[in-house]
């Protein structure tokens, strides 16, 4: 769960650079940042997804762990881009009192724990797709 730690500023800079990139720098971070507390939701999800990786990887060979986890990886950042291209366009589309479409944000503002929850927990969809999925055995196997 260290990695969660340390990985959530490195997030926060990814969505907050989508925020700007995807609204061509129609929003600008304003304030201190202030964070007390790290989102829980974020690390539930973390680890929820590299146990569901981790079961589904247990006895596969390497290449299939690699494209199960390059799926995965693409399918997360995917939805990272998505879901905050779509929220920041969301807070420029809701601002009545804007500046020339120009918002301000607060830091804090952004919900970085429901971006990266929801990310994680679809990307691996697919993941517990096939592990619950039972595996049908042939027919003309049976005795």
């Amino acid at each position: 769960m260290e990695f969660a730690y340390y990985s959530e500023s490195f997030f926060r800079g990814i969505i907050q650079d989508i925020f700007k990139s995807s609204t061509s720098n129609k929003i600008h971070f304003v304030g201190n940042i202030f964070l007390v507390v790290s989102n829980k939701l974020y690390f539930l999800t973390f680890g929820i997804r590299l146990l569901i990786l981790t079961l589904e990887n247990l006895n596969q060979k390497l290449a299939q762990v690699l494209k199960n986890g390059i799926i995965s990886f693409l399918i997360f950042w995917s939805l990272i881009i998505g879901i905050s291209a779509i929220e920041a366009n969301i807070k420029i589309v809701d601002c009545t009192a804007c500046n020339d479409g120009n918002r301000k944000l607060n830091w804090n503002e952004i919900n970085y724990g429901l971006i990266l929850g929801t990310s994680a927990i679809i990307s691996i969809i697919p993941n517990l797709i096939r592990i619950i999925k039972p595996t049908k055995k042939p027919l003309y196997n049976n005795i």
